[in-house]
């Protein structure tokens, strides 16, 4: 619950977002090297998914409402609606790595972002994830994982864990903090399967994790075919960037109880039973299958 107010006016809810596919939420053509790129944060350059798409996906998706509840809370031309939608912000993106296949790798300022939108719109759960402290060290790149991590070098050293995430090599250690984020993470995105994360989960420096958000998404050139000969349209190539499967957003939605009056059932119910959606383009060659988690 947001408010302090006995009456209450406000509630408040987590979306968490797991691509099952590649995701393209693109910002329009660009003149640069890329030229359908992913939408980005303007000052982290870290990849998003603009609110606006997620509301128009959610909005057809809700099973089994009539048109009286869709008008009261996604809201229409003149008027506003009760469900309120942020950006949905990056939380882990997934990673090669040399031992266990791929991370999941997040970084200080995130989580650190995650705790405090959490605490902001009181969903306990995550407001209260602990702090992870991981400065730089000038003479390698440290990381952080919880015990038992399926990503470290089989033959390390005592005291010298390390693993390779692309081309980079990083000297792991683990610590119960990053081992209690993992397993809240784990327990609302995959219950029943929960080992899966916790041992692919890993903590980077920022400016390493900045870094992979550039390097390590998916760019595939894409080409348009002429009817006839079924050789390439002249101008008919370009390339595309989408982030890959198995990454992992985030974002908040809030119900304004005076917009929504008395319909039922409630948004955040109803959201519960979207089992997946499809964010983005490219939806007919099966990029942006997300599955959505409510956490309240």
């Amino acid at each position: 619950m947001s408010n302090n107010s006995t009456i209450q006016t406000q509630t408040s809810a987590l979306l968490l977002v797991h691509a099952i596919t590649s995701v393209h939420a693109g910002t329009g053509q660009s003149a640069a090297v890329i030229d359908l790129p992913i939408a980005r944060e303007k000052a982290t350059g870290f990849p998003m998914v603009p609110g606006s798409s997620v509301k128009g996906v959610l909005r057809e998706r809700v099973p089994d409402t009539d048109a009286q509840w869709r008008s009261s809370v996604f809201g229409e031309q003149e008027r506003a609606g009760a469900l309120c939608l942020t950006d949905l912000r990056l939380l882990c993106l997934p990673v090669r790595s040399l031992y266990g296949t791929f991370a999941y790798v997040t970084s200080p300022l995130v989580l650190s972002r995650l705790r405090r939108d959490c605490e902001a719109v009181g969903v306990q759960k995550f407001g209260g994830l602990p702090k992870v402290d991981l400065p730089m060290d000038g003479s390698r790149l440290n990381a952080r994982v919880p015990a038992g991590a399926a990503l470290l070098t089989p033959t390390s050293a005592v005291g010298q864990a390390n693993m390779f995430l692309e081309d980079l090599d990083l000297h792991a250690t683990s610590d119960e903090a990053t081992g209690n984020i993992a397993a809240v993470l784990a327990s609302a995105l995959f219950a029943g399967n929960e080992s899966d994360f916790t041992s692919r989960f890993v903590v980077v420096p920022d400016t390493v994790f900045s870094f992979l958000c550039e390097t390590a998404t998916e760019v595939a050139a894409r080409v348009r075919l002429e009817e006839t000969s079924k050789t390439v349209t002249n101008g008919g190539l370009w390339f595309e960037e989408a982030v890959p499967a198995e990454t992992i957003f985030y974002g908040h939605a809030t119900v304004e109880q005076r917009y929504l009056g008395s319909v039922e059932p409630h948004p955040f119910d109803a959201l519960k039973g979207v089992p997946a959606i499809q964010i983005g383009g490219d939806s007919s060659i099966g990029r942006g299958l997300c599955r959505l988690v409510v956490q309240q």
